[in-house]
């Protein structure tokens, strides 16, 4: 998640600087940026390029300045507001695919605030098809059907979910227990239904960058990848494809990993990592002197996920291995 953090008065300013703090070693939150007055310019600026966007300030100044950006539920970033007390955070917009809840109930743990979420479903302990859909990494195929099967959830109709075994992890959610009927599928799509109300959610793509030191074991390279999965709140079965350098296409630790879990191995070759370049990609020094590329890990997991891709989970180093994880546009 790239973050944005507006403010208006030295004390709100002195809260920001508390949250860039304690999120600054968070490998979910990709970038963080302050920025100060002037909000309804810098909202022109941040709006299409953040993902979060908080505001310390009175949600009257929010919400006259983002009324002229807003666009729809998928593409507008997730906006929160914190009073500047640190009292408490409200999930303004974006609560479900923006992900504006769960960072709510995030920045209110951080500071010690109360969360203020309004969402229907989650007042009703449902989990929204779109809540779904964010939590697991899937696409929706009609946005427009979500208001009405959540709708359904919160009646308590008989709202079915189908997934094929490589995502029956889902099940064992206990949300998901809570809010849905299971029944079986054979498709690697999930199939919400109710009613005549039928809806697909199509897994995006996840990849793993993995560097690496040489003659890394297959163990090292899980324990690091599980852990970056974990981090996400995400099986390991979940992720698509291992990415690594062409420097690295020989280290039998990740080519083993990437057996061992049945997906993808990509290798990017040198070239290709030389030219790429994303401006949340970071670089190092030691890998651009022995290699002459500016990173390994995150660049390729970028590459492999496909155009427009993002990073979740930035470069972290375990023992001897980095991961970065991204996961494709659709």
């Amino acid at each position: 998640m790239k973050l944005a953090i507006i403010t208006i008065t030295p004390k709100a300013r002195k809260l920001a600087e508390k949250i860039m703090d304690d999120v600054a070693e968070d490998p979910t939150v990709i970038k963080v940026d302050l920025f100060e007055k002037n909000v309804k310019k810098t909202l022109k600026t941040v709006f299409n390029s953040y993902d979060c966007i908080i505001g310390i300030m009175a949600t009257g100044i929010m919400v006259r300045n983002i009324c002229g950006l807003i666009k729809n539920k998928t593409e507008d970033p997730a906006v929160l507001v914190v009073d500047e007390n640190g009292e408490h955070v409200i999930s303004l917009l974006s609560g479900h695919l923006g992900g504006g809840n769960d960072f709510t109930l995030k920045m209110a743990d951080i500071i010690g605030a109360e969360p203020i979420i309004t969402t229907s479903t989650d007042l009703n302990s449902k989990l929204g098809v779109d809540s779904l859909a964010r939590r697991y990494l899937l696409n929706v195929d009609d946005p427009n059907k979500i208001k009405r099967m959540n709708m359904a959830l919160i009646n308590n109709e008989n709202v079915k979910i189908g997934v094929n075994p490589k995502f029956d992890f889902i099940l064992t959610d206990p949300e998901v227990k809570e809010s849905y009927k299971e029944i079986s599928s054979a498709s690697d799509r999930i199939r919400i239904s109710c009613n005549h109300i039928n809806m697909i959610l199509r897994p995006k793509k996840i990849v793993a960058g993995v560097g690496s030191k040489k003659n890394i074991s297959k163990i090292s390279v899980m324990e690091a990848v599980k852990s970056a999965m974990d981090t996400l709140r995400l099986p390991i079965k979940r992720l698509d494809c291992i990415a690594t350098a062409e420097m690295k296409k020989d280290e039998a630790g990740i080519i083993d990993l990437a057996s061992e879990l049945g997906i993808s191995l990509k290798i990017i070759p040198k070239k290709v990592l030389k030219e790429f370049k994303h401006p949340d990609c970071s670089k190092s020094d030691f890998v651009m002197e022995k290699f002459g590329v500016p990173g390994v890990c995150e660049p390729s997991a970028l590459i492999a996920a496909g155009t427009n891709s993002q990073l979740i989970y930035k470069k972290t180093a375990f023992n001897g291995v980095t991961v970065a994880v991204a996961v494709s546009k659709n």
